[in-house]
C-alpha cells in the first residue's frame, strides 16, 4: 500500500512540473510576398469614358498602347483606298479595337464585346436602345449632322458613336472617337415652314433605290444618301435637292462617296458582303463633310469597327434648276471610277 502511494505521489509531482514548464511554440516561417514582375493591368469590365476605354486612351501613341495588350503586341493595317487607312490594335481577345493613323496616335477605341466594358451608367454592347436612352440621354438631333439611323450620338457622351443592329433595337458596338463634342444647335424657326409638301418629299425619296437616309436642311434643301449593290462592288453616293415651288429639283448630280469592291475586301481578308458603312454627315456653309465607321463581320460576329476617311462634297446653293425626276444612278461619275475608289470624286 505504501509503495502504491509513493508511485502516485511521484506521478502527481511529474504532472505538476509539466504543467508549470513554459511551452515553446515552434518557429513559424515568415511569408514574403514579392512585387509583381510585370506591369499591373486593370481587369475587365473596363470603364467607357469620353477619353477612351479602360487603359486604352485617345491620343496615346499606338506603339505605347501595345504594352497594355494582355494578349501581346499585334499591330495590323486596314488599307482600303479612298475608304480607310488605319493601324489597329486588338485587345481583350479581340473585344476592343484601337486605331489611328498609321503608326500614329489612337484616334478611336471601339468596344465590340458584350462583357468587356461599360459606361458608368451601365450601357454596354448588348444593351437595348431604350436602356441606352435612359442611361445616356436622348440622341442628339442636329439638322446639320444627319447620319445613318443605325448610328446614335448620345447627348451625355457626345464623342461616342453607338452602333445599333439593323432593327435599331440593340447596341452592337460603342466607339469613342477623338472629336470635339457636338453642340446642340438652337431651334431654327424656319424648320417648320414646309414649302415643299411632305407627300412630294416622300415621292422624291421613293424614287431613289437603296436609300439609306435623308435630311432636310431648313425648308429649301434636301440631302439623300443611298447605297448601290452590285455583284462585285458597293457604292455609297449623295445628292442634294433644292425647293422649286412645291417640288424638289436636283441641285447637283449624284456624287460618289465611297466604294467597296470584292477585290479591296480581299485585301483585308474579308468578303464584300461582310463590310458595311455607317455614314455621318457634317453640313457646312460651302461643303458637306462625310465620314463615319466601317464595320466588318466574320459570320454573325462583329469583328472590326474602324473610323473611315472623310470626304468633302461641294455644297451647291445656286439657283434651282427646272424640276426633274431624281436620278438615283451614279451615271458618268460612277463609270469613271476604276473600282479602287481613288477616282470616286468625279465632278458633279
Amino acid at each position: 500500500m505504501t509503495r502504491v502511494l509513493l508511485v502516485m505521489v511521484a506521478l502527481a509531482a511529474c504532472s505538476e512540473r509539466d504543467r508549470d514548464a513554459p511551452r515553446v511554440e515552434p518557429e513559424r516561417q515568415h511569408r514574403v510576398i514579392e512585387p509583381p514582375s510585370g506591369p499591373v493591368r486593370p481587369l475587365p469590365p473596363h470603364a467607357i469614358r469620353a477619353d477612351g476605354v479602360g487603359p486604352y486612351r485617345l491620343g496615346a501613341a499606338l506603339d505605347e498602347l501595345v504594352g497594355e495588350l494582355p494578349s501581346g503586341p499585334r499591330i495590323e493595317t486596314i488599307d482600303i483606298p479612298g475608304v480607310a487607312q488605319r493601324s489597329i490594335l486588338r485587345g481583350e481577345d479581340d473585344a476592343i479595337v484601337i486605331g489611328g493613323e498609321p503608326r500614329g496616335k489612337a484616334s478611336f477605341v471601339a468596344v465590340i464585346g458584350s462583357d468587356i466594358a461599360r459606361t458608368e451608367s451601365g450601357v454596354h454592347v448588348g444593351s437595348t436602345r431604350d436602356e441606352l436612352v435612359r442611361a445616356l440621354g436622348a440622341p442628339i438631333d442636329d439638322p446639320e449632322r444627319p447620319h445613318d439611323p443605325r448610328l446614335v450620338v448620345p447627348s451625355e457622351l457626345r464623342n461616342a458613336r453607338v452602333l445599333l443592329d439593323d432593327d435599331r433595337d440593340r447596341v452592337i458596338a460603342i466607339a469613342i472617337v477623338d472629336e470635339a463634342a457636338r453642340a446642340v444647335p438652337p431651334p431654327d424657326p424656319t424648320d417648320h415652314d414646309d414649302r415643299v409638301p411632305a407627300a412630294e418629299t416622300e415621292r422624291t425619296l421613293a424614287r431613289i433605290p437603296g436609300l439609306v437616309f435623308h435630311a432636310a436642311l431648313g425648308h429649301d434643301e434636301l440631302i439623300a444618301v443611298w447605297r448601290t449593290d452590285e455583284p462585285q462592288q458597293r457604292t455609297w453616293a449623295l445628292r442634294t435637292f433644292r425647293a422649286d415651288g412645291a417640288h424638289w429639283a436636283a441641285a447637283m448630280d449624284a456624287y460618289p462617296l465611297y466604294q467597296l469592291s470584292a477585290q479591296t475586301a480581299r485585301w483585308i481578308g474579308a468578303d464584300l458582303r461582310d463590310l458595311d458603312l455607317y455614314l455621318d454627315l457634317h453640313v457646312r456653309p460651302d461643303s458637306i463633310e462625310v465620314g463615319g465607321l466601317l464595320t466588318r463581320r466574320i459570320g454573325a460576329k462583329l469583328h472590326d469597327v474602324v473610323v473611315i476617311s472623310t470626304v468633302q462634297v461641294p455644297r451647291r446653293r445656286a439657283k434651282s434648276a427646272p424640276p426633274e425626276a431624281p436620278d438615283a444612278g451614279l451615271g458618268q461619275a460612277a463609270s469613271d471610277s476604276d473600282g479602287s475608289g481613288s477616282d470616286r470624286h468625279a465632278s458633279p
